[in-house]
């Protein structure tokens, strides 16, 4: 994909774009950090630990890792080129949330934080603050981080170059995958749930991109 194919894309449906951001990026925290980490209405489970967990040690530094997710998901959205692409990527991810967000709220989980997290970082030390480990399975960040990387993939699926692209988004997505639990914000278990979770919302935007082109084939027939 060339510079001049990534600002065409970019530029495409840019005002629906935009609108989209601002939705997923004012709506969806407000969702999960206003009302779902503050008011539980069942009883929250502490997600047991098992002995790969153990295993893995507290590196509060690859939280800023952890945090690159945020850089992650604006990439796929921002470079679909239709209506169409863009239509099924949203849906795909609210899906993917509505399914994430009815477990959270019907049977919440949290994690304990590590007795050693003083004097960390301003980063970490901010995480821990604004999140208070509670919605832990499935974990929504690897969630997250699987559904825009394999957006992704779709996006560079063609080219030489694009090749090494996908490879680097992949390597980044196990970067944050391996971050939610250097952090401890998460048990390996939140981390399968999340991927199988992420892969679903995925699956729902190809399905939906199915849908919309078998509709578009009958229309032109």
């Amino acid at each position: 994909m060339s510079l001049n194919e990534i600002i065409l894309r970019i530029k495409s449906n840019h005002a629906l774009k935009l609108m989209l951001s601002v939705i997923l990026t004012g709506g969806f925290p407000l969702i999960y950090f206003g009302l779902l980490q503050s008011h539980q209405m069942f009883p929250v489970r502490i997600m047991p630990v098992s002995w790969l967990d153990r295993m893995i040690p507290f590196v509060p530094d690859t939280v800023y890792l952890y945090e690159s997710i945020w850089l992650l998901m604006p990439i796929a959205p921002w470079l679909t080129k239709t209506r169409n692409e863009l239509n099924a990527y949203w849906i795909g991810f609210a899906v993917m949330s509505i399914v994430g967000f009815s477990i959270f709220f019907f049977f919440p989980t949290a994690v304990l934080r590590p007795n050693n997290i003083q004097n960390t970082n301003v980063l970490y030390e901010a995480l821990i603050r604004f999140d208070n480990g509670i919605n832990a399975c499935p974990s929504f960040h690897a969630a997250l981080a699987v559904f825009h990387g394999a957006c992704c993939h779709l996006i560079f699926s063609r080219g030489r170059w694009n090749r090494l692209i996908q490879g680097v988004i992949w390597v980044w997505v196990l970067g944050i995958l391996a971050a939610t639990l250097l952090t401890k914000q998460h048990v390996f278990v939140d981390i399968v749930a999340g991927i199988i979770l992420g892969v679903g919302g995925f699956v729902v935007l190809r399905f939906r991109e199915y849908s919309l082109l078998q509709e578009r084939n009958l229309h032109e027939k």
